[in-house]
């Protein structure tokens, strides 16, 4: 989270589409000068973005830190204050696809991100220029076909009687007939629908929900723990996000939804509440089960110290750093689950001296669970990898 970043963001109508073009933007928006003034993150990182609004329909010139996409566009989340990875703009399929991994300040290398909202107004022009084109021999031809049927129906108004005794003498049963060949080539999941019909012969609204709701619940997928401990199956029934997913799971295996989080391990990624499930991204992920007992078997001398993340005193429930400064272990992980997948070190700084706090010292500190250690390793090896591609 950079809170220092949402003052910065403006919407712009394209975005650099080269190296050139996104130095003359970076210099413009004097990323480099309010680096050095914020405390998200190293000055260095703190740099220029264009990136995408979270509908997608706009684009953000902003300040941030660096992220590692993990082949998704990059966009700015309101809600977390920083560059996120959101499975649903996913840029590896396209005709012009983008790495699996890449800094979110390289998003012009990647232009196809941006290609619908920059062509979106040429686009509108085409179609009311096609719509200008036709409309005027559109005009003949109906003009055309209106006095043609007018003519055709004045030939044969005398068997317009007939015809109509015919249909009427149709019999009931040749009708039903019909609707019960047409019913044959519905999925297996309507036939029963289709025995409940109104006067009409439309399928009334309860059974239209009925049949929502068990095309719902035959769609499954499998969650598993990282550490492989708890593995289950889960309806899709009224899960449509992370969140439902995590309340549902909570529900299922008896633990606070506080630590459950889903997660891409191979991509070091901790998806947000708000995320749709609809990818299978998504779907294919792990669940990430925290330490319940994370504030026991803390320092608790009874002295007053300031915790170096969040500003508070603390008397009880803390831990020391190796630097010397004191936090206290859930408010450690919820710092480093925040700043770390996606890190440019290996390891976060400490807040108020800069030392570092490698990725052992923070597992260690914040009493992680077997499934949350197996995630931050992951995220080492990922982190690693992208400083190989930074250099």
């Amino acid at each position: 989270m950079c809170p220092e970043s949402i003052h910065t963001v403006s919407i712009v109508s394209r975005c650099p589409s080269n190296a050139m073009e996104w130095k003359s933007a970076a210099e413009r928006k004097k990323c480099d000068f309010l680096g050095k003034i914020q405390n998200c993150t190293q000055a260095e990182n703190f740099v220029y973005h264009c990136v995408l609004n979270k509908e997608t329909t706009e684009l953000l010139e902003l300040c941030a830190p660096v992220w590692f996409m993990a082949g998704y566009c990059a966009r700015f989340s309101e809600v977390n204050k920083r560059i996120i990875n959101d499975p649903g703009l996913d840029c590896t399929k396209f005709d012009s696809p983008c790495p699996s991994r890449f800094p979110s300040n390289e998003s012009y290398k990647y232009q196809t991100c941006y290609r619908g909202i920059n062509n979106k107004k040429s686009v509108f022009q085409q179609r009311m220029s096609v719509d200008c084109n036709t409309s005027t021999t559109s005009a003949f031809a109906v003009s055309f076909g209106i006095l043609a049927l007018l003519l055709l129906l004045c030939l044969v108004g005398i068997k317009l009687k007939w015809i109509k005794i015919t249909i009427l003498c149709l019999k009931k049963n040749d009708i039903e007939k019909q609707t019960e060949d047409q019913n044959e080539a519905v999925e297996t999941l309507l036939l029963k629908a289709n025995e409940e019909k109104n006067e009409g012969g439309e399928m009334t609204r309860e059974m239209e929900n009925i049949c929502s709701e068990k095309a719902e619940e035959s769609r499954q997928f499998r969650i598993r723990s990282l550490s492989g401990d708890i593995e289950d199956c889960c309806s899709f029934k009224g899960v449509k996000t992370i969140g439902d997913l995590r309340d549902l799971l909570s529900a299922k295996i008896k633990k606070p939804k506080e630590i459950l989080l889903i997660v891409n391990k191979e991509e070091g990624i901790i998806f947000n509440d708000e995320t749709e499930i609809k990818t299978s991204k998504v779907i294919s992920s792990e669940l990430m089960i925290g330490n319940q007992d994370r504030m026991t078997k803390t320092v608790d001398d009874k002295t007053v110290v300031d915790d170096v993340i969040s500003n508070r005193c603390l008397t009880r429930g803390k831990c020391q750093m190796s630097c010397g400064d004191w936090t206290a272990p859930n408010t450690l992980f919820d710092w480093t689950k925040e700043k770390l997948p996606g890190a440019l070190t290996k390891g976060l700084p400490c807040p108020k001296c800069g030392k570092m706090w490698d990725v052992d010292e923070l597992i260690q500190r914040c009493k992680m669970s077997p499934d949350e250690r197996l995630f931050f390793k992951s995220v080492e090896i990922i982190i690693k990898q992208n400083a190989e591609l930074v250099k």
